[in-house]
């Protein structure tokens, strides 16, 4: 997990990272216990509201959120985003980091 291997730049940071799935929970409670993730992982499988109120649930028809990441400011706007557009979207923890530092 790339972003937790650039974790303690986050923190250095002051960014806290979530990870919000809507997948099944036994698989990512499985890939969580199998990494060494120290940020949380919140889970709305019963529930889309959080991923629909983003824009990211069922663009592909699967039910699920789309791979996506969201930079929220202190005051809980969007400041940055970056919606999969395809189910192996990949957003590297360096291209995170460039935002955050073009945002300071």
């Amino acid at each position: 997990m790339e972003l937790q291997k650039q974790k303690q730049v986050f923190d250095k940071k002051k960014v806290q990272i979530l990870a919000i799935s809507t997948d099944n929970l036994t698989g990512s409670l499985n890939l969580a216990s199998k990494t060494d993730i120290e940020f949380p992982l919140l889970f709305t499988s019963e529930d889309s509201a959080v991923p629909d109120s983003y824009g990211v649930f069922n663009l592909f028809g699967d039910g699920l959120a789309s791979a996506s990441m969201f930079l929220i400011d202190k005051k809980g706007e969007i400041v940055w985003k970056s919606i999969g557009e395809k189910t192996g979207h990949f957003v590297s923890a360096e291209k995170v980091l460039k935002q955050i530092d073009s945002l300071n």
